[in-house]
């Protein structure tokens, strides 16, 4: 018996040792994970620490959000813009990335240009969407791809948010 409550006192301690937050593998485990000059972007996380890994927008554009109280901002960066929704706690969470051109790839190496075939090989067959249309779900993301005479022709990474489509 002194043994069991030993290890379980031990197992308490090293958990209450742990930061709580995921590493890289939970991250990508549990929702698509775009990556651009090194930085990690997750949809639905606190925006600042990307936006600030990210640095100086191209451009930046905000307007007072339609579903949550606040504004929603958009910072345009090369070869894609990344737009935020504010919650409750007056933090901006990331809901979208979308690519403006092929000069930026998903981890999987599909971009803009990309054929319908390449997107099915890295990312397989259990996708929802119509023609043209491939919608990956993981967690609380989707990753689509739209295409047009089997070609990508959009990417966009969206959180799955309650109050917003």
């Amino acid at each position: 018996m002194k043994r069991i409550i030993t290890a379980l006192i031990i197992v308490l301690v090293l958990a209450g040792c742990s930061s709580g937050k995921p590493v890289q593998g939970d991250i990508q485990n549990t929702r698509f994970v775009f990556e651009y000059n090194g930085v990690e972007i997750p949809v639905n996380t606190d925006a600042a620490p990307v936006i600030e890994a990210l640095g100086e927008p191209l451009d930046y554009f905000e307007a007072e959000s339609c579903a949550f109280q606040g504004l929603d901002k958009t910072y345009y960066y090369s070869g894609f813009e990344l737009t935020t929704y504010p919650k409750d706690d007056d933090t901006d969470y990331i809901s979208t990335i979308y690519f403006q051109d092929d000069s930026v790839s998903t981890p999987e190496g599909i971009c803009i240009g990309s054929s319908a075939e390449d997107v099915i090989k890295a990312y397989g067959e259990d996708y929802t969407g119509g023609e043209g249309s491939y919608v990956y779900t993981l967690g609380d993301s989707t990753l689509t791809f739209v295409t047009e005479n089997d070609v990508v022709v959009s990417i966009t990474y969206q959180a799955i948010v309650d109050g917003m489509k």
